[in-house]
This record gives structure tokens, sequence and C-alpha cells, in this order.
């Protein structure tokens, strides 16, 4: 029987811009892919968004329906929702981001190029209305998109394509073909007969490759903290250089079934996560607890207090942030007043708080103030500081060798010692950064033979 297919056809397409600066190229995109996609379908802030209803949960919720997000960005920041340090511009990329996080992601960014005609007009568009503004709060959405637009491009760097335009009808042309080429290459896989999951490996499985250090560890600390009967909560650190296998981690970790059975799992990240206000926001929402008034740790600890009360709860958090302090920032803002809080509460129950964090660079050596990184079941640990497992590192064939012989059991795989030799041997060359081992492990299909 067919699966879902790898990559669906696009006819939703939540198109991101600035409104009014913006207005006349966004317009003229949506009009020409109505006119020229017949199934495409382009959706604007002002077709959707109802009066009453909150913008920012009503934007999120279209970027999750829609098959596509086309951010095109000029030279403003805009508007930023209460309560928020982004704006509603760059959490819509974030959130599409975050929801195409795996495979291929149906994500078009449309930049104009330098010196060019549709620059100029971007810019006079951005000048009408910093011209309005006190000169200070000008400079600011300047400086902020400026700041946005250099995320963009790190986003871009591995791997991902940005789009670059000259005038308006190079921009409706590309934006078009953007859909246009997609489909094409939804059409070639269905043709050849490649379907979701059939050949790919479950990426919490890719997760334990050659993480036995990081799991021990882990597990050792874990046991650590239930025989202290008086600590409610704990926080660890994975971390390592990026593109080091952290998501795929993080994946392993969601699915350790043995682990968390019967525990309130909860995966993904903040808006804003270098925000204290934002990471609490987020675990309220996951929680699915209303948070009423200013997002507080006073108020998030009340909230996990009662549902401690009745079980566990797993937080992992795909990131520590952009800034540079950033693990200090989650240390000091909201980890440590988080922990404090909760101490002071009634415990009621045998439920505690486990909470991961992932970030895409090695911790410094020695570790700052904060962390610790070294015995982290010994009977002196402060649950105060942020437990750092062992960084993460790149994978050798040896471990790809044990992990192939250990499927066997875990997933009915059979593969006989010279399989294995060739397939560790070809994942791990020329280099072990863990996404080239893991795209090889999957270039060989054997995953299929799973039960």
């Amino acid at each position: 029987m067919p699966h879902e297919a790898d990559i669906p056809e696009i006819r939703q397409i939540f198109l991101s811009a600035t409104a009014q600066d913006c207005r006349t190229y966004r317009e003229a995109v949506r009009d020409f892919i109505h006119d020229n996609i017949e199934h495409a379908k382009v959706f604007l802030q002002e077709n959707w968004a109802e009066g009453g209803n909150f913008v920012e949960p009503v934007c999120k919720q279209k970027v999750d329906k829609c098959d596509a997000y086309m951010g095109l960005f000029g030279f403003r920041y805009g508007w930023t929702p209460p309560l928020q340090r982004s704006s509603i511009t760059e959490l819509e990329f974030r959130w599409a981001v975050d929801r195409w996080r795996e495979g291929e992601a149906p994500i078009f960014v449309l930049r104009p190029r330098p010196g060019t005609e549709a620059e100029q007009h971007l810019r006079e568009q951005a000048a009408r209305f910093h011209d309005k503004q006190p000169p200070a709060d000008a400079e600011a959405d300047r400086a902020a998109q400026r700041a946005f637009l250099a995320s963009v491009d790190q986003w871009a760097s591995n791997g991902r394509i940005q789009v670059f335009y000259d005038d308006q009808r190079q921009l409706e042309a590309r934006a078009a073909f953007c859909i246009t080429n997609w489909d094409l290459k939804v059409l070639r896989k269905a043709r050849h007969g490649r379907y979701q999951a059939s050949g790919d490996i479950d990426r919490g499985e890719l997760g334990r490759i050659g993480r036995k250090p990081q799991i021990a560890a882990l597990q050792d600390a874990l046991n650590a903290l239930r025989d202290r009967r008086g600590e409610r909560a704990a926080a660890f650190l994975i971390h390592g250089p990026e593109n080091h296998g952290q998501l795929e981690f993080i994946e392993f970790l969601r699915e350790w079934h043995d682990e968390w059975e019967g525990m309130d799992i909860r995966c993904g990240q903040a808006d804003e996560p270098d925000s204290a206000e934002s990471l609490i926001c987020w675990t309220c929402s996951q929680l699915g607890e209303p948070l009423l008034g200013v997002p507080t740790i006073d108020a998030l600890a009340g909230l996990l207090a009662t549902r401690l009360a009745s079980r566990s709860v797993v937080l992992i958090l795909r990131t520590a942030g952009r800034e540079a302090n950033r693990l200090a920032l989650f240390q000091q803002r909201f980890w440590q007043p988080l922990h404090t809080a909760l101490a002071t509460r009634q415990p009621g129950g045998r439920g505690r708080l486990y909470c991961f964090m992932a970030d895409h660079a090695p911790l410094a050596d020695p570790p700052p103030a904060g962390f610790r990184t070294l015995d982290l079941d010994a009977d002196d640990v402060d649950y105060r500081q942020i437990l750092a497992l062992p960084p993460l590192t790149r994978l050798t064939a040896g471990q790809v060798r044990n992990w192939l012989s250990d499927i066997r059991k875990s997933a009915g795989v059979r593969l006989d010692e010279d399989e294995r030799d060739a397939i560790a041997t070809y994942a791990t060359t020329p280099d072990g950064n863990p996404p080239d081992v893991y795209n090889r492990l999957n270039l060989h299909g054997f995953w299929s033979r799973a039960r």
C-alpha cells in the first residue's frame, strides 16, 4: 500500500511581509500566482485576520495549516506583539522554520538584489515610515531588521536557497517558479515510487548512535536525582559543535519511552528563546494552562507545582537561543529562579521536572558559572546549576558498526558483518560530521527491512 508522499503539493501559501512598505510587491506576487497557478492560493494577513482575535495565535495557526511559507523581506522590522521581543514578521519566519525542521522545507525567502530597482523601491517605502517616527525608534527598527536579515542569512547558509530579484516583474516570475518547481519535484518523486518512511531511519534511532557516554551520564544523573527525595527539578545541557547531531539526540530523548513512561513530554522551542518571558509563555502553552496576566516565574512555578502533583514533566528545548550570552541568560533568568520558586511550593506529589536544552556550540572549558560538567551524580550537585552532558562528537565507523549490530534486536534489521563494515565505512567517509553520517545511512535503504 502506498504511504504519504515525501513532500506535499503546494496549494496554500502563507506570504509574510511587513504590510505597508511591501504592499505593492506582496500584492503583485499574490495576483501573479493566482493568475498563473490554478490550484495555488496565497494568503495575506488582511484576508484572514478577524476582528477580536489576537493576531499572534491566528498567524501561527495559519502558518501551521499552509503548505508553504514565503517571506518577502524589505527594510522595515515592523510591529512587535505584546510580551514578545520579535516582530510578527520574524515570528512567522521562526514558526515556519520550526514547523519544517525535518526533511525538505517549502520555505522560500525573497530578497531584493543590492543596487537594483527593487532595493531602491523597498528602501524608499521603508523610509516613508521611518521618517514619521522619532529618530531613535526609526534607528531601532532599522537595526532590528538588519539583525533579523543576518539571522536569515545564517539559516540559509546550511544549504538553503534565498531568491534574489531585480524588479517587480522578476519577483513575480521567481515567486511562481518556487511553487511550480516544488510541485514538479513532488511529481518526480511520485513517479519513482519514493514514499515517506519506507526506508528513512527514525531520527530517534539515529540519535543514539555513538551516544553511550551521554546516555550513561544522563541515566546516572537521573538516578541520583531520584534518590534525593527533596529535589523537584533538574536541567541538562546538550551541546557540541554545530551540526553534530543535537537535533537527532533530542529526538532520541523525546522517544525515550523506557525512561519517560507515564510522564508528560513536551518538545519544541519558545518564539524568543533568549527571553525568560517567552520561555514562560511557551511552557504554559505546552502544559495547556492559560497564564493570566504578566508572565512571571512565580506564576509558572504555581502551574508546574499543580502538574507535578500528578506526574513528572519533561521539557525539551531545541535551542538555547541566539544571543552570545544565551546560556547565562537561561540559567540566571529562567532556570535558577524557577528552581528556587518550585522549592517553596508544597510537594503534593512525587512528580519532578526534567528540563533539557540544546546548544549548537561546545560549552566553554572551564564552564561558565552556573554550569556543571563533571560528576553529575555526586552528592554535592546543586540543581540550581545546569548539568552539562558530555559534548556531542563526530561519529566513528566503529560506533556505526555497533549500532548496526544493535538494531537487529531493536528494529529487526539483520545485516551480516560485511554489510555492516561496508555501510559503516561509507557513512563515515570522508568525515564524521553527523549529518553526513545520517544522510549516508539513509541512502542504503536497509531500514525498509525494519519490522
